[in-house]
């Protein structure tokens, strides 16, 4: 084998081994692509929260209608903002716009979902199924693994931490 056929086989192989690590925990629904989806931990009977960034490599806007889950009473979509100074939390009922060639990050301080009455505890390390559901009609089951930070390279709070 010649030199620079090894080096750019191994090149060829390393790029296939990274790919997928690089990728691991992000979930593909047509023109849409979930990102780090991830929660903290919380208490039975209290709220959990969940993040992600959706982006949309689609032509048309895609709104993100609802959110479903058997983990908890249920789930709200909501966005914090500081106004005049104050934190503040807002159901978005119309769901939120994933804008075409664009994404939305559901980070601390900004979007997110607000997982009502949680059913059991969820820790460190464990998965919390969710249900995107699309205007489009179309459905993403995502797992929301609990940690206390964001991924790396994951979205980062734009705001003053908001606890619920």
């Amino acid at each position: 084998m010649s030199r620079p056929f090894a080096i750019a086989l191994a090149a060829i192989l390393a790029a296939a081994v990274a790919a997928p690590l690089a990728q691991a925990g992000d979930y593909k629904l047509g023109a849409l692509t979930i990102r780090q989806p991830w929660s903290r931990p919380a208490q039975a009977g209290m709220n959990g929260v969940g993040f992600m960034t959706i982006a949309n490599a689609g032509k048309t806007p895609v709104t993100l209608q609802r959110v479903e889950t058997t983990a908890a009473g249920s789930v709200e979509i909501h966005q914090s903002a500081m106004v005049n100074g104050v934190m503040t939390m807002r159901e978005q009922d119309k769901g939120v716009v994933i804008p075409a060639g664009g994404q939305v990050a559901f980070a601390p301080g900004g979007y997110h979902l607000m997982i009502l009455s949680l059913k059991a505890a969820q820790g460190v390390g464990q998965k919390v199924p969710v249900t995107l559901v699309f205007d489009n009609g179309r459905k993403a089951q995502v797992d929301l693994t609990v940690q206390l930070t964001p991924p790396a390279g994951g979205q980062a709070s734009t705001a003053p931490e908001h606890r619920h």
